[in-house]
Formats: C-alpha cells, sequence, structure tokens
C-alpha cells in the first residue's frame, strides 16, 4: 500500500484513479471514500450499521492464487493482534464466503495523522518523541510475541490519534515467523519500502528476516523522529542495487550530530538498533524499548558502543590515513599485554630483554596516553573520538580473554585516560577491578600505580577518606620503597587531594619539594614536573602571591611550549590560568591577550562549537564583565549559553556557572530583577540534582543572597545563607575557605536585620579564619574587619572598632 492508505488528513477521494465511479456498498459497509490504493488493492473510508461505527476496509483487487493466500495469511495474524498500539481487525470475508464479491478487512478507522506530522505539529519536545517511540515498539513486540513479523515499519503505517495512542498499521506484507509458505514470500522477492529496510531484506535474503528486522526499521524511524532526516538519505531515490550498497558500505551520521540533545546513551541506542549486522542489533523490540526508557530515567543504558574492531573496520574504510594512528594505538595495548605476560614469566636467563620490553611498552602506552589526553574528549566531525575509543576498549576488555596481568596493564591506561576526561566514576571502578584482580605474584609497581590512580579517583569525587586510605599507606612504604616516577605521582595526588580540600597551606608546603625531587630525577620537562608546576601556580595564586605564581607560571609555559607546542592542550589550559594571574594583578591588557590567544587556538583547532572553544569564550566574556565591558560580556556568555543549549548542556555544571556570569553582568546594568532570575534558575538546577557539582558550583548560592541584601531584603537573604550553609556542611570538609568567606557574608546580612549579637559571634569567627587563612592583609580579611566594626561601634564598644577600623572609629 502507499503511504497514504489509512490517512484521514487528506481529502477523501470520490473517484478511482482512472475516473471509475466508487462502489456505493461493499458487504454490510458503505462506502464513503477513498483512502488509499496500491499493487494488491484499495483501502476505503466505511460505514458499519451495526455497531454504528466508521472502518478502513481493505479490499484486495488482484484475484490470484498468491494473492488470495496472503490475504489470508493477514486475517489469520490481524486475528492474533489486540494490542492498544495496533489497528484492530473487526471482520473479515474472502471470496469464497460471499459469492461474487471481493475479499476484504474491515480494519479500525484511526483518525489522527503519521508520526512524523504529529509530532512536528505539536511541536513535540524529546520526552514526548521517545515516549511515542517506546509505545510503538511494545506494540511491534506484542506482534512478535505472537510470530508476527510486520516488514514494512514506517512513519506513514504509524498513525497517532487524538488521545497521542499511536497505532501500528497495515501487516499486509507481514509474514509469520514460523510455518510460513515460499509460495507466498518467494526466495529473493523483497517486500518493504526502501528507505526503511533492513540489509538482509534489500538483500532479497528472506529466511534471514526475523525480529531484529523489524528493530531496524524502528531505528530508521526513531533516527527520523529525533534527528529530522533518514539514516540514509539517498535510499529515497536510488535503485535496489544502490540502496544495498549503501547500507553495506555506508554509516549512517551519528545521531547525536543532528540532534545535540541525542548526544550520549540516546544516540548509542539508536544507533544500536541500525546496526548493519542482525546480530549487533537488540534482539528484540521490547529491548529497544527498554533502554529508551533508560534514557528517559538518566539510568544507565544496556546498549554499548560497537566493539572497537567493529568501529576501526568501518572506520578505515573512509578514513584510511586517520586509522593508522588508531591501528597504532590499538598496537600499543597489544604491545603492552605482550611485554606484560614476558615480565609475568620473565627468569633470570630473559630479564635483561624483558627489561627492554618493558622500556620499549613503556614508551608505547606513553605515546598512547599522550595521544588520548590531546585528541578531541567530545564527538567532534571524525567517527573515532577518544570516548568512543575508550568506550569500546572497555566494552571489549572484558570479552578480550587477556591474562589479569596483560588486562591490568590496558586498565591503567584506560582508567587514566577516563580520569582525565572527567569519568572520575568509570575510572575509580576500573582502577578497583583491576587491583582486585591481581594476582599476587603481580610486579609490585603495577599494583602501586593503580592504587594511586584509584586514590586520585576518589579525591575527585570528595571521597577524602577513602583516598587518603589508599594513599597514606603508600606514601609511608619503605620496603621496598616506590618507584620514582610512582613516588612523585603519589605525592602530587596527596597535595591534589589536599587544594580540593581547600587546604592550600599545607598543600604549598607538600608542592615545592616535591617540584624540586621531579626536576632533580625525572627533568624539567618531564609531565609530572609540569603538572607540580602548574599546581604551585594555582595554589600561589589563591594565596595571594601573584608576582610569584606568573614566574612559575611562565616557566610552565615554556616548558610545554618546547614539549608539545602551542596548540597543546597542557599549553593552552597553562596561559588560562596566566590570564587569570595577569587579571589579578590589573595588568588587563596582557590577560586579555591570554584569553584571546586560547579562544583563537581552540576556534582554529577545534571550530567556533566545541566544548573547550565554549570554555575559552565563557573566561573571555567573564574577565569582559569584570573589566566591565558589560554589553561585551554578555553577548559572548549568550552565545556560550546557546552553543550548549544546542548541545543538550543547558544545566551542566560549567554552564551553571557561565549563567553566574550573566547575572553579574545584569546586575551591574542596574537589571536587579533579571540577575536574580538567572541566579535562581542556577540554584533551582542545582537542587534538583541534589546540590552543587563542587565546591566552585557553591557560589551561585552566595551571589543570590548578597543579590537580595543589595535589594534590602534581608529576611529572604537569610534564607538563602541558610541553605547554602547546608550545602557547605555536606559538600565541603572542615576548614575550607568558603567556610569563613561566606560566614562574613552571612554576619553581614544578620546586622542588616539589626541581629547585633549574632552578628559578632559570626564576624568575629569569620574575621579570625580568614585572617589565618588569608593573612591581615587580604582583601577578604579586610572586609570582614569593617563588618566587625561596624558591629562593634552599634554595640557600643568602640575600642574594639577602633582596633579593627581606625579610619572609621575616629
Amino acid at each position: 500500500m502507499r503511504d497514504s492508505a489509512h490517512l484521514t488528513t487528506q481529502a477523501d477521494v470520490t473517484a478511482g484513479s482512472a475516473g471509475e465511479a466508487l462502489p456505493l456498498r461493499i458487504g454490510p459497509y458503505e462506502i464513503l471514500g477513498l483512502l488509499g490504493e496500491g499493487a494488491m488493492g484499495r483501502v476505503y473510508r466505511a460505514r458499519e450499521a451495526q455497531p454504528p461505527r466508521e472502518v478502513a476496509l481493505k479490499v484486495l483487487q488482484a484475484l490470484g492464487s498468491s494473492a488470495l493466500s496472503r490475504f489470508r495469511r493477514e486475517v489469520e495474524m490481524l486475528a492474533q493482534l489486540e494490542h492498544p498500539g495496533i489497528a484492530r481487525l473487526y471482520a473479515a470475508s474472502d471470496a469464497s464466503s460471499e459469492a461474487g464479491g471481493p475479499p476484504w478487512l474491515a480494519l479500525e478507522y484511526v483518525r489522527g495523522h503519521d508520526l512524523l506530522r504529529h509530532a512536528r505539529e505539536r511541536h513535540l519536545d524529546l520526552d514526548a518523541r521517545l515516549r511515542l517511540l517506546i509505545d510503538v515498539c511494545r506494540a511491534v513486540h506484542f506482534a512478535h510475541g505472537r510470530g508476527v513479523i510486520h516488514r514494512d515499519l514506517k512513519p506513514g503505517n504509524i498513525l497517532v490519534d487524538d488521545d497521542g495512542q499511536p497505532k501500528v498499521l497495515d501487516f499486509g506484507i507481514a509474514r509469520l515467523a514460523d510455518g510460513w509458505s515460499r509460495d507466498v514470500t518467494q526466495l529473493g522477492q523483497v517486500l518493504g519500502t526502501v528507505p526503511y529496510m533492513s540489509p538482509e531484506q534489500l538483500s532479497g535474503h528472506s529466511a534471514q528476516v526475523d525480529a531484529r528486522s523489524d528493530v531496524y526499521a524502528l531505528g530508521c524511524i526513531a533516527y527520523e523522529l529525533i534527528g529530522g532526516r533518514l539514516p540514509h538519505p539517498q535510499l529515497s531515490t536510488s535503485t535496489l542495487f544502490e540502496a544495498i550498497d549503501i547500507v553495506r558500505h555506508q554509516a549512517p551520521e551519528p545521531l547525536g550530530r543532528l540532534a545535540a540533545a541525542a548526544r550520549g546513551d540516546l544516540e548509542t541506542v539508536v544507533m544500536k538498533a541500525l546496526a548493519g549486522e542482525p546480530a549487533q542489533r537488540y534482539s528484540s523490540a521490547a529491548e529497544f524499548a527498554a533502554d529508551l526508557e533508560r534514557v528517559r530515567a538518566h539510568r544507565p543504558v544496556e546498549a554499548r558502543p560497537p566493539t572497537l574492531g567493529y568501529l576501526l573496520a568501518r572506520f578505515v574504510r573512509r578514513h584510511r590515513l586517520a586509522s593508522a594512528a588508531a591501528a597504532f594505538s590499538l598496537l600499543a595495548l597489544v604491545a603492552a599485554s605482550v611485554v606484560s605476560l614476558r615480565l609475568a614469566w620473565s627468569e633470570a636467563a630473559a630479564r635483561r630483554e624483558a627489561e627492554a620490553r618493558a622500556a620499549e611498552a613503556g614508551a608505547v602506552n606513553g605515546f598512547l596516553e599522550r595521544m588520548l589526553v590531546s585528541a578531541d574528549p567530545e564527538r567532534s566531525q571524525n567517527d573515532l573520538t577518544v570516548r568512543s575509543v575508550l568506550d569500546a576498549a572497555q566494552a571489549e576488555l572484558g570479552q578480550a580473554g587477556l591474562p589479569p596481568l596483560a588486562a591490568a596493564r590496558v586498565s591503567l591506561t584506560l582508567a587514566t585516560s577516563l580520569l582525565r576526561l572527567g569519568e572520575t566514576a568509570r575510572a575509580e571502578q576500573l582502577f578497583g577491578q583491576s587491583l582486585q584482580s591481581l594476582d599476587p605474584a603481580a610486579p609490585l609497581a603495577l599494583r602501586d600505580a593503580l592504587q594511586v590512580g584509584q586514590a586520585r579517583a576518589l579525591y575527585t569525587q570528595q571521597k577524602y577518606a577513602a583516598a587518603d586510605a589508599l594513599l597514606l599507606p603508600l606514601l609511608q612504604r619503605t620496603d621496598p620503597p616506590l618507584e620514582k616516577s610512582i613516588a612523585i605521582d603519589a605525592r602530587l595526588a596527596q597535595a591534589e587531594g589536599l587544594l580540593a580540600q581547600g587546604k592550600s597551606a599545607v598543600a604549598e608546603e607538600l608542592l615545592r619539594p616535591l617540584l624540586k625531587d621531579a626536576q632533580t630525577q625525572l627533568g624539567e620537562s618531564h609531565a609530572l614536573s609540569l603538572a607540580i608546576s602548574q599546581n604551585l601556580g594555582s595554589t600561589l595564586r589563591l594565596a595571594g602571591r601573584y608576582d610569584e605564581a606568573i614566574a612559575l607560571a611562565q616557566a610552565t609555559l615554556a616548558a610545554h611550549l618546547a614539549k608539545g607546542g602551542a596548540e597543546h592542550p597542557q599549553t593552552l589550559k597553562t596561559r588560562s590560568l596566566l590570564g587569570a594571574l595577569y587579571e589579578l594583578k590589573n595588568d588587563d591588557a596582557a590577560a586579555e591577550a591570554e584569553f584571546r590567544g586560547v579562544l583563537e587556538v581552540r576556534t582554529r583547532v577545534l571550530g567556533a562549537a566545541h566544548p573547550e572553544t565554549t570554555n575559552a569564550m565563557q573566561a573571555l566574556a567573564s574577565f569582559q564583565v569584570r573589566r566591565g565591558e558589560l554589553d561585551a560580556g554578555i553577548a559572548l556568555i549568550h552565545d556560550v549559553l546557546e552553543a550548549r543549549r544546542l548541545r543538550g548542556e543547558d544545566s551542566t555544571p560549567n554552564n551553571l556557572l557561565a549563567r553566574n556570569v550573566l547575572a553579574y553582568a545584569l546586575e551591574d546594568q542596574g537589571r536587579l530583577a533579571e540577575a536574580e532570575a538567572e541566579l535562581r534558575r542556577v540554584v533551582a538546577a542545582q537542587s534538583r540534582d541534589g546540590g552543587p557539582a563542587n565546591a566552585e558550583a557553591i557560589g551561585p548560592r552566595n551571589n543570590l543572597a548578597m543579590l537580595l541584601l543589595k535589594q534590602k531584603r534581608p529576611a529572604d537573604a537569610l534564607v538563602e545563607f541558610d541553605a547554602l550553609d547546608k550545602w557547605m556542611q555536606a559538600n565541603l570538609p572542615a576548614g575550607h575557605p568558603y567556610f569563613a568567606i561566606f560566614a562574613s557574608n552571612r554576619g553581614e546580612c544578620l546586622a542588616q536585620l539589626g541581629r547585633w549579637q549574632e552578628a559578632r559571634a559570626v564576624l568575629e569567627g569569620a574575621h579570625a579564619a580568614l585572617a589565618q587563612k588569608f593573612g591581615p592583609a587580604h582583601e577578604r580579611t579586610r572586609t570582614a574587619a569593617s563588618r566587625l566594626a561596624a558591629v562593634y561601634r552599634q554595640l557600643g564598644e568602640h575600642a574594639r572598632a577602633a582596633a579593627l577600623d581606625p579610619v572609621k572609629a575616629s
């Protein structure tokens, strides 16, 4: 049948295609109009008297034995399909039961539009489209459970009624999964609609057509409903032989490139349904529906990206030059595994050779890690991205059958790369699994490296006690001692953990001697030496020692430029740090040069829409806002917000911080109501996610409270300060600087409310903590002192006020 069959949106036809008059009646039905026709027959809109209802009357025109056999089979199948998502069969007749009359089927008449038109005209959001797809999948699975394969699923065969219920139509070319007749469907005969047909259907391999063929068609429908176009648009105009060649040798464009909101799990799920090989697809429509439901619920999906071998095979066909690098990376893992085995089996006679091979493996793995860190961690314009390689390699690792030692070495590389990409929970799990699987006789250095990696992943997730429990015994061990590089990395991980807890002074005490040790033992240009230098620079910035921090960052930048070049990610990261330091020193020209330089490189190398480019845009916009270039900063931050909205990243922690910057700018323009709305939007999003994602994300709630103070609404501000205190207690370790900084603000709020004794107690504690943390001359300490002096004056304690603020006390 044509796609127009059953559609109620088209005007009814009153005559056949050749001007032929419509019959008045067929059987017990009054004919009202022609809905559609095809090679096998026509579909009329008709009226039944008892019970009174309209039906879609499908009439068979071809009276040959093959067509009649197919018709009777359709009746048999449809009679089994009583489901709300399938158009019902009311009655049927064949020529033998009604002398001289044509065979017919009386089907449920669905008032509605086809799936795509319904979604388009109702402006359905992604979640509503997923609900429709899930309903369709479940209806198709119901049919599969009764041995019925549709074989011609497409949007035109799915109507959505006025209640939003999708109905699957036209099982006219379906076949029974069992007991089918070769007289009905000849081997090699192609039945279906080409753009939605699976490769096995296009090839005419009827024996291979099963439920997974319908899953493929459902994948096509999902792809088109979400992405706005077919997986292979050219199939609509291609010949059958061209179509076979296309689906065999061309992979559909990843769905996330067409619809940013589909990136991640949804793309993985839909592309799995569209796999060229049936074994790679979901085995049932119910499994497809279940994973779509998991996407809606933001739960882990069962689908996994294609295996590494499958990805590479597809990639090589289109990008032979790029695939050489990927192949070398894969060889790096294999080489590491082989050498691991030699290390495990080495005897005295082979020790020298094994050590040489170990050194070679270290170099190869080093290259692999550098490649993974330097490459694009998001879905860019290449099919083989860092994330897809890691996902495929991790999925393949469990099935590769590698010996535990070899698997552990591969896991170390994968988990380290996952950690660098921000996949902290996955990294922690992989580190831990590898540690547990190690044989007691495994090399101690491998165990130590895995343990340091797991501790670092725990620190990043704010699991400080668990991280210390792993790391401190390593640091205290003297027999046998840690290898040099592992010992330095363990000390660096400890310092990073202290910085995450806000203990910057203690971290600095560790980082200074550590930097000297690393430069002496590993070299000034070693990756660990540069990482330590960068962490020490950040620590000095927090302490307000900007000149020293700038000198160190400049030296680190020179080393990065010499080692990795101007476009290396670590080079750009150091330039961003320098920009922030120059700004703190009020050297706006130098700061702007760094921010703009980073943005120029990111845009040129990665493109304007890449996540790292939008991060650089956000840094420049923040600088412009702080410098008072409000119009320019607001325009740029709006570009950032729009780019992330298109990628489905509206509520990510970094984007919420961008909205915080926008609120600053709006406040400085006097647009206080708009600024408050932005900050409340940020806080609401954080509250829905269970609180702030990290320490930096706590700031917007403080900013909201301070904005309310600015509007002379201290009671409202205190509500936010109370909630802010709960957030800090839940997310920050004791002694974090934010406790003192925000306590100073809370004290100001209490003072505005006239609660002087409470304000005094809060501000005395905040002032003492800030003086200890930053020193008496620091801006934050002076602000707290000024606020406390004002409270002392209100309480009549002028001598105390004079000691803190002699100018105002005089």
